[in-house]
């Protein structure tokens, strides 16, 4: 089984949750994990991740993502494209807004993890917005969801409702890091490997 993790907004192939996921899932064999790295300007990171998606399919295998906050969305995204199974920890649902909330545009950022600079570019902003029409046509069969109330980043509350036709673990307390994710990775693989 592939595993492809897609870590959240200044972040990186290296963040926390999927430091976490390379160690435990290198104890399970015949499981392929993958953390990604992608542009951190919106506007390319969705076809950058597209690619590796049918890099993936063109070898034969139908990744699982596990999306974390901006990778959530990103994740639900390519689940809709590509048919393929998620688990969201966290996730941001609606990043435009979010971006805006905080005055991002037009604002140089920096990626935590990587050190590198970029600007929040409107066009990038704009094509986000476009893409959050994709959010709705979400395959329940297909979407498992893992929220903490205590996200300090993100209103749980807005994905519990978002979410509201299908089962979401609700832990009280924890943070937008999701306190805790080893515990939660048994989980995560039934749901991949359930039919």
């Amino acid at each position: 089984m592939k595993i492809i993790y897609i870590h959240g907004f200044l972040s990186s192939s290296n963040a926390q949750k999927a430091q976490i996921l390379r160690r435990e899932l290198k104890k399970i064999k015949d499981i392929d994990f993958q953390s990604v790295d992608y542009p951190d300007d919106l506007e390319y990171s969705v076809d950058y991740l597209c690619k590796t998606i049918e890099n993936e399919l063109e070898k034969g295998e139908k990744p699982c993502l596990i999306g974390s906050s901006l990778g959530g969305f990103l994740s639900i995204i390519l689940s809709v494209r590509y048919d393929l199974k998620i688990a969201l920890i966290n996730p941001c649902l609606y990043p435009s807004s979010w971006i805006k909330k905080m005055g991002y545009i037009g604002k140089s950022l920096t990626n935590f993890d990587t050190g590198e600079s970029f600007v929040v570019r409107p066009e990038a902003v704009a094509y986000v917005e476009l893409l959050e029409k994709e959010l709705l046509r979400y395959r329940k069969d297909k979407t498992m969801v893992l929220l903490q109330s205590g996200d300090e980043v993100l209103d749980y509350r807005y994905a519990l409702d978002f979410f509201k036709d299908i089962p979401v673990d609700v832990e009280n307390g924890g943070s937008h890091r999701y306190d805790n994710f080893e515990s939660k990775i048994d989980n995560i693989l039934k749901f991949f490997k359930n039919k």
